[in-house]
């Protein structure tokens, strides 16, 4: 019997949302006179007498109606304005930037141009090490007389002017290679502003809008032609091994993602790459098995042996996490995999008892729901407490 793919869909979104429904109660629907518009990545901005938030889908109050005015989510985070101060928040509600800067503008990478009374300077969405022993989220210090992005010679610079004359600029295309120096997570999968898809496919009133988006923002996704993504699509065992292949050469920076492969079948050059990398290992699936559906149990294994899985650190507990998936237990096939990617923030099961349904099979949009949650570190889900950035920093 074919199952209800909806009901088991990685549903990204409706995950997070679950979580937070546990930890604060049940979702309100939008009040009574409430103005709700603009869906943008499975939320829709919502007000009530002055005071704004976001409700999903269903018309469910997700983000409490609190803030001053807002924006729309773009790629997974909005800027807030509470009580006159900005901040940027993720779809959980959950704070990235601290709503205390007078101006907040948004630029590459994950970065804003920030202002605190006559002080300017840079901040990050993703904490780093100071260097010190703790961690920042300031990248420029907050000691500037203006900041900007200005074009010269055909290229957008960031141009920081102090106030004795002394002029910093830092081309906006060396950002990311700046951020990777200072080992800021996910600096090998920058956010470029303005880059998104529009898939005719892709409602942006769907939870997987989300994901789509940022997946094919950083590059790790594409669409199957005819301007569609195929959200529903079953992912294949060749698939699934491209996808790991290129964040793993993402990750480590080599050639696999930055040339054409060649071999008998589109998808050689994958499999010899994830086997070179230790991925998978040879004769690990048959030449047939390539173009069957792969499993959730072997998405887990091909996922959680890459190099930025293996590398990335834990947000939720082990010894919880190996007692609260109900079907997986510690002496199942693969249980290890599977576990990891709990940890880590990377899934949340197929419902909110946390199931994983390892048998069944991954859709694209749950593909692009992992490959954003492995790219973009300020995606991660936090199954238990608070969304704590600093977490993140190793």
């Amino acid at each position: 019997m074919k199952r209800n793919g909806k009901k088991l869909w990685l549903r990204s979104w409706a995950a997070v949302l679950a979580l937070c429904l546990l930890l604060g109660g049940q979702a309100l629907a939008a009040p009574a006179g409430s103005t709700v518009w603009g869906y943008s990545e499975g939320l829709a901005q919502c007000e009530l007498n002055g005071k704004w938030g976001y409700v999903n889908g269903d018309r469910e109050v997700v983000i409490p109606l609190q803030y001053n005015s807002i924006v729309s989510f773009s790629l997974g985070v909005a800027a807030v304005n509470l009580n006159g101060k900005l901040g940027v928040i993720r779809q959980d509600g959950a704070y990235l930037i601290q709503p205390e800067y007078d101006t907040l503008m948004p630029i590459n990478c994950g970065l804003y141009i920030a202002q605190k009374g006559g002080s300017w300077g840079v901040v990050s969405i993703l904490p780093f090490s100071d260097g010190e022993g703790g961690a920042t989220n300031v990248l420029y210090e907050l000691a500037y007389d203006s900041v900007k992005v200005e074009e010269q010679g055909g290229v957008q610079v960031l141009t920081l002017r102090d106030g004795k004359g002394g002029v910093t600029r830092v081309p906006v295309f060396d950002l990311p290679g700046i951020l990777v120096r200072k080992n800021v997570p996910s600096a090998h999968f920058p956010l470029t502003r303005g880059k998104l898809p529009k898939f005719s496919d892709v409602s942006q009133k769907e939870w997987y809008a989300l994901w789509v988006d940022i997946a094919y923002n950083v590059g790790l996704v594409s669409g199957v032609g005819d301007n569609r993504f195929n959200p529903g699509g079953t992912m294949t065992v060749a698939e699934t091994l491209q996808l790991a292949a290129t964040i793993e050469s993402r990750y480590r920076d080599d050639s696999f993602h930055k040339s054409a492969q060649t071999g008998p079948n589109w998808y050689t050059g994958a499999v010899n790459y994830c086997i070179a990398s230790g991925i998978i290992k040879s004769g690990q699936f048959s030449q047939k098995d390539y173009t069957r559906p792969a499993t959730r149990l072997e998405m887990a294994q091909i996922f959680a042996a890459t190099s930025p899985v293996k590398d990335m650190p834990t947000l939720n507990n082990a010894i919880r996490v190996r007692t609260s998936i109900p079907d997986v237990l510690p002496t199942s096939t693969g249980a290890s995999s599977v576990y990891t990617l709990y940890e880590k923030g990377l899934l949340s099961g197929v419902d909110s008892k946390l199931t994983f349904h390892p048998g069944g099979t991954m859709t694209r949009a749950e593909a692009a729901a992992l490959a954003s949650r492995i790219a973009r570190a300020e995606q991660r889900i936090t199954l238990w407490g608070e969304y704590d950035g600093t977490a993140l920093v190793s």
